[in-house]
């Protein structure tokens, strides 16, 4: 499998808040969360994550299963910003927690890490 193929991955660390959230949040029917791109930001554009719920994907979405966790991610945004190994974690740094995106397809990232340019 060369870069370009290789799939949408979670960290240990993304797993375990992402089972949490939802074992713990009033989105009871959620199976997963939604990752997508929107324009926004200083640098042109910024992940958006929502729960995903059955019966809210189609044909035209990806799913991602890793351990019961999915991720749900439609066709075009995956070709166009995840595809080649991107690697979702979930980070505490000091005060600061959140999913951070290791993305091979990121050229710049402003500086607060919230937007990104593509190559």
């Amino acid at each position: 499998m060369n870069a370009v193929d290789q799939p949408l991955t979670l960290t240990k660390a993304a797993k375990l808040h992402i089972k949490d959230s939802l074992r713990h949040s009033q989105h009871e029917s959620a199976v997963g969360i939604r990752v997508g791109v929107r324009k926004a930001g200083c640098s042109g554009y910024e992940y958006v994550l929502e729960f995903a719920y059955p019966g809210s994907y189609s044909e035209m979405d990806l799913v991602f299963e890793e351990e019961g966790v999915k991720v749900v991610v439609d066709k075009e945004t995956y070709l166009k910003f995840l595809k080649g190994g991107t690697v979702l974690d979930y980070v505490q740094e000091g005060l600061k927690e959140g999913f951070k995106f290791n993305n091979p397809n990121v050229a710049n990232q402003c500086g607060c890490g919230e937007s990104f340019t593509l190559k």
